[in-house]
């Protein structure tokens, strides 16, 4: 049963009103206590039937209604005790669907509700949300404490509300309206009844030592009573229910292997219950996993469903592999006027702070946030979360914690924890907030986003950076990264071990990335699961987030890392994009069945000071085409390197000298990883770490943006690379002295007191200016208020 706040608030109160009550009594066993209603539906049924009274008395005397007593009546002869019992409200909910959420917090108690809700999709339970499976954890005792005893409790309410249930199904004609006065103590039905009279007879007792006679006459055990007045202590009246209990015919299957279950079936629906025995090596009979099929109605489905990241799907076939489609456009594109259609409205906290900084100038120290804003909305995050996101990011207000998260990553706060205790009002400011919001926030924010919906808003930033220039996708790098778990309980989050650089199995995700090599730019990222190897993962990965941004035609190579070795991963790339592939080559049997091959001719060049080469062409069984194969080795060490290449018209040194084209995806990933905190997600859960990879991916895309806007020839390097996010931080995002205000146009004025030692600060304040004469200094979420700068040196004399 799934309690109201009402139901909750009662039952948390009993335990305080019966110690209350006892205080006043001054006996050791409590009986009546304030604010129940049974005890005065029981004394007015007393009155009546064995008093003799009224119901007009009694009705004036209680001040109750007559037809109150006789609902009453009919309740206390149909069901005894029990039926005076108050109703408490509770919540319709779909009974599959709380067994499921038991299920799954029985197996893995850390478990995140919105696996839970994932489960319940995927199963086709209705009326599921992230706030019932909340609601329904929470009236289980499995709240964010997880704390034994609350679990206890909430286990002994729920089976109360059990037994009654069970026990007024089998109740009749329990009392005889009648003959009142002889059948209203009917203590072989209504057990209830019998202990009700015995702690009423009890509390009268000032002295212990009377308590033993009662108890020998009303025929209970002391060991019996004890655990009766703990219970009543407890529950109330409540807990003098008989309990029931839930009887299982069979071997019961742990709860663990039972998700497990539900889980290999629904990813892979081929599993008949004899390959599910064999698939997690079972030592049981087919009848017990055949009960579970048919409690859940596993066999229904037919085709495989996410889970979690993605699910392997079969290699295609070649001839589909041709088919074109058309790079979509960006929202912002699409719906230029989405906002203003919409009528979104700043958030009413930003303009009280507005209104304050019309007439007072405020200290800051990050004003990144600020400046990056302007390109952050260029991106059209706004439009897309509008467009694609979840029903929650559909509120009036047009910022969102996406915004917050993203100028709280370049501010450079690594985690939500940094960012929230900062005295610094910049990033909220920024954001069109006026303060912090708490971790809470970003948590419950986050919950709504779906794999489905991150999907589309990757994509949607990935074409609006394509039509900005940010890239042009000629040169294609595709690498994994390995991102260790720092979860406490990583199987409990289904978290899959992955192999890390040391070649350690560890419980992680892994970012799979697509990088523009010359723009050295990311083009997408995305969510993989540990156990979605390179090879079964590439097709999906390729098809959702590379060939729907970037025209098949416009690629001209493809780089790729050892993972993806496999002639299928060549014949797929090559066919699909109609281009030049060129890999590092992990050393499986036929690789190495290869390189012995090569090795034999011994015919060897000298590649450099410290590397010698040699290569030789094969033939690819699949597609007849040609492959240069190189096998590279350290003249000192021996280490052997392996290099396979569509490109038959290059030598094998110009093969291994292009293949540097590459190196961008590589240092991409660290500055990743060290200026955009990559590595620290939001949360645990797979669906907001992808979420923190949206927010990644929003946040390098904004910076790429201003530096080709700004272009100043320092931040390059000769090799024309440009700096990283860190350079820009210390010459102008943070830790700066600055004074924030509103001008007379309205727009936020940004003022240096520290001088432009560098004279950066006066380029970005004249492109600012340039960019506001052309109307694109300006940010939607400010109420299309533009930033411009000033700059002072408060220490020159």
């Amino acid at each position: 049963m799934v309690f109201t706040d009402t139901t909750l608030r009662y039952f948390s109160l009993i335990q305080y009103k019966i110690r209350s009550s006892m205080t006043k009594s001054k006996s050791s066993v409590p009986y009546e206590y304030e604010g129940e209603k049974f005890f005065q539906a029981y004394q007015c049924l007393y009155d009546i039937w064995i008093n003799g009274k009224s119901k007009r008395q009694i009705s004036k005397l209680h001040d109750t209604s007559r037809e109150k007593l006789n609902k009453w009546e009919n309740n206390f002869s149909q069901y005894g005790v029990l039926g005076l019992l108050p109703k408490v409200s509770n919540i319709d909910i779909h009974p599959q669907l709380e067994k499921l959420i038991i299920l799954i917090k029985a197996a893995r108690p850390h478990e995140r509700a919105n696996y839970t809700l994932n489960i319940s999709n995927a199963l086709g339970l209705e009326g599921s949300s992230l706030k019932l499976i909340r609601r329904t954890q929470k009236c289980y005792g499995f709240g964010q404490r997880m704390n034994q005893q609350d679990i206890l409790y909430y286990q002994g309410l729920q089976q109360i509300f059990f037994s009654i249930d069970k026990q007024k199904k089998k109740m009749n004609n329990t009392h005889d309206r009648k003959s009142k006065r002889k059948t209203f103590y009917n203590y072989t039905k209504d057990h209830m009844q019998h202990r009700i009279e015995l702690f009423k007879k009890l509390s009268s007792c000032k002295k212990r030592r009377t308590i033993r006679p009662i108890l020998k006459e009303f025929g209970i055990s002391p060991n019996r009573f004890y655990d009766l007045k703990k219970r009543y202590s407890t529950y109330g009246v409540w807990g003098l229910i008989d309990l029931v209990q839930k009887g299982y015919s069979g071997e019961k299957i742990s709860s663990e292997l039972e998700l497990q279950i539900i889980e290999k079936r629904l990813m892979n629906p081929k599993l008949s219950t004899k390959k599910m025995i064999d698939t997690l090596n079972l030592k049981c009979s087919k009848s017990n996993v055949q009960k579970i099929y048919k409690k859940w109605e596993l066999s229904k489905f037919k085709e495989s469903i996410k889970i979690r990241g993605l699910v392997s799907e079969p290699y295609p076939k070649t001839e589909k592999l041709r088919s074109n489609t058309p790079p979509n456009k960006s929202a912002k594109t699409l719906f230029p006027s989405l906002i203003k259609d919409s009528n979104l409205k700043e958030n009413i906290s930003f303009l009280r702070i507005l209104k304050c900084l019309s007439y007072k100038k405020v200290s800051i120290s990050n004003p990144g946030a600020l400046l990056i804003a302007p390109f952050l909305d260029q991106l059209g995050v706004v439009e897309a979360l509008r467009t694609y996101g979840p029903e929650s990011f559909c509120a009036t207000d047009i910022t969102n914690s996406i915004i917050v998260n993203v100028l709280r990553i370049i501010a450079g706060f690594p985690s939500i924890n940094n960012y929230s205790t900062n005295s610094d009002r910049s990033v909220a400011i920024g954001s069109g907030l006026s303060l912090n919001p708490k971790k809470s926030r970003f948590y419950d924010s986050f919950d709504d986003l779906r794999f489905d919906h991150l999907q589309n808003l990757r994509n949607d930033a990935s074409c609006r950076a394509k039509e900005l220039g940010l890239f042009d996708g000629k040169e294609i790098a595709i690498d994994y990264h390995c991102d260790p778990s720092d979860s406490r309980y990583p199987s409990d989050k289904s978290l899959t071990k992955s192999p890390d650089k040391n070649g350690n199995l560890v419980y992680a995700h892994r970012p799979q990335i697509i990088w523009d090599s010359i723009a050295n730019t990311i083009i997408n990222i995305a969510y993989c699961e540990g156990r979605s190897r390179a090879p079964t993962a590439l097709y999906k990965f390729c098809e959702d987030n590379l060939f729907k941004i970037i025209d098949q035609e416009v690629v001209k190579e493809i780089y790729a890392d050892s993972e993806y070795t496999g002639e299928k991963q060549f014949v797929y790339l090559s066919v699909r994009s109609s281009t030049d592939i060129t890999m590092c080559l992990k050393q499986n049997p036929k690789i190495k069945k290869w390189r012995e091959e090569v090795v034999k001719e011994n015919k060897w060049e000298d590649y450099g000071k410290e590397y010698r080469i040699s290569s030789r062409d094969f033939q690819l069984a699949e597609t007849g085409k040609l492959l240069r194969f190189i096998v590279k080795q350290n003249k000192e060490t021996e280490v052997i390197r392996c290099f396979g290449s569509t490109h038959i018209d290059y030598s094998p040194k110009k093969i291994l000298d292009s293949y540097h084209i590459r190196w961008p995806v590589e240092t991409g990933i660290k500055d990743l990883i060290e200026n955009y905190f990559l590595n620290k997600p939001t949360g645990t859960s797979p669906e907001k770490v992808e979420t923190h990879y949206y927010c990644v991916m929003l946040a390098r895309l904004s910076v790429d943006y201003f530096r080709s806007v700004l272009n100043i020839p320092g931040w390059k390097t000769p090799e024309n690379w440009d700096c990283v996010l860190s350079t820009i931080r210390n010459t102008l995002f943070s830790n700066q002295n600055c004074e924030l205000s509103i001008n007379d146009d309205g727009d936020f004025l940004l003022t240096y007191l520290d001088g432009d030692a560098q004279k950066v600060k006066k380029q970005v304040a004249n492109m600012l200016k340039k960019w506001k004469e052309i109307g694109l200094n300006k940010v939607s979420w400010w109420g299309n208020r533009g930033v411009l700068i000033e700059i002072k040196d408060q220490f020159n004399f």
